[in-house]
Formats: structure tokens, C-alpha cells, sequence
């Protein structure tokens, strides 16, 4: 058994120093590193698929142009090598996406467009309107504007509904929402 093994085994290394070795090596090793950018650059699937196909493309090829055919061993050793080199492509990508690994690349970004100071000069500015009086352009029920001095804010009532004309104080400012309350005199 074990010389039909190694002997089997003989004959698989010399396909790949034969006349279409090339091809299966070619499709083989262009299957794995497009089955690798797919790990890498989670997309459409573009990548995958085509790293797959290529490596069916090499066990077909290895099978009907190099006489693997006939010895449906090799054809099995191939393909037993093919599914363990993406199995192990596979585990890595988990693991890489379990521990962060993956969100640290260069190719796959984890920060959005938008700055993270975004807004934050606007809080500022409408922090600085707490304390002030206004006058209901709108009903506020809840949302409704002001008129403050010469701007125009869009504004979100804390005590319920606020009639249009009615004087109102900034008591706060949270995300950008700008609350208010009726005055009571």
C-alpha cells in the first residue's frame, strides 16, 4: 500500500514538471491569491468566485491534459490541497475579523468621511444662546423656530406645546437640538 502511495505520489510531482504543468501551477497559485484579496477586501464576491474557478479550472486541467485521469489519486490529492489552502485562507480571515485585525489594514478603512469634529464649532456657537429670550416664529409642539436677535433656529420645546408669538427662553442645547421653555412671568 504505501508503494502504491509513494508511487502515486511520484507520478502527481512529475505532472507538475510536464508539458501543461504550467497551467495547473498558474491557475492553482491565481485561485489562492484571488481567494486571499477576497479574505482581505470583503466585497462582492468578485474575487472569491473567480479564485474558485480557477482553482476547478487547474484540477480540470490537471486531470484532462496531463493524463490525471487516469489516476484519479492525483486528481484527489489535488483537490485535498486545494480545499486545505482555502479552509486555512478562511480561518484567517475569521480570526483576523474576530480580533480587529481585519478594520487594520490599509485597503479596509474603518473611519467615515465625515470629521470627527463635525458640528462641534455649531454646538459651541448654540451653547453660548442658553440663558437668552426668544420669540416663537411657530408653534412649538414640540418643534417649531425662533426668532433670536436676527437668526432664525429651529428649535424643540421642553414643556409641552408653545403658541406662535409667545416668549421663550434657551434652557439647552444637546446635539445640535436647541431646547426651550415658555416664561412664565
Amino acid at each position: 500500500m504505501t508503494g502504491l502511495l509513494l508511487s502515486t505520489w511520484n507520478d502527481f510531482v512529475e505532472i507538475f514538471v510536464g508539458e501543461f504543468a504550467w497551467l495547473t501551477i498558474t491557475l492553482m497559485v491565481l485561485g489562492i491569491i484571488l481567494c486571499i484579496v477576497e479574505a482581505v477586501i470583503p466585497g462582492f464576491g468578485f474575487f472569491g468566485i473567480s479564485g474558485i474557478l480557477c482553482e476547478v479550472g487547474a484540477v480540470l486541467v490537471h486531470a484532462f491534459l496531463c493524463n490525471g485521469i487516469e489516476h484519479p489519486l492525483q486528481i484527489l490529492i489535488l483537490i485535498v490541497i486545494i480545499v486545505l489552502v482555502v479552509l486555512l485562507i478562511f480561518l484567517l480571515f475569521v480570526r483576523s475579523a474576530r480580533f480587529g485585525l481585519l478594520g487594520k489594514t490599509p485597503i479596509v478603512e474603518n473611519d467615515t468621511a465625515i470629521p470627527k469634529d463635525y458640528g462641534q464649532k455649531d454646538q459651541d456657537k448654540l451653547k453660548a444662546y442658553i440663558g437668552k429670550e426668544a420669540i416663537t416664529l411657530t408653534e412649538c409642539r414640540p418643534l417649531g423656530k425662533i426668532r433670536l436677535d436676527d437668526e432664525i433656529l429651529e428649535v424643540s420645546s421642553k414643556g409641552g406645546l408653545i403658541s406662535k408669538g409667545e416668549v421663550v427662553k434657551i434652557v439647552d442645547v444637546e446635539d445640535n437640538v436647541v431646547y426651550i421653555s415658555k416664561l412664565t412671568y
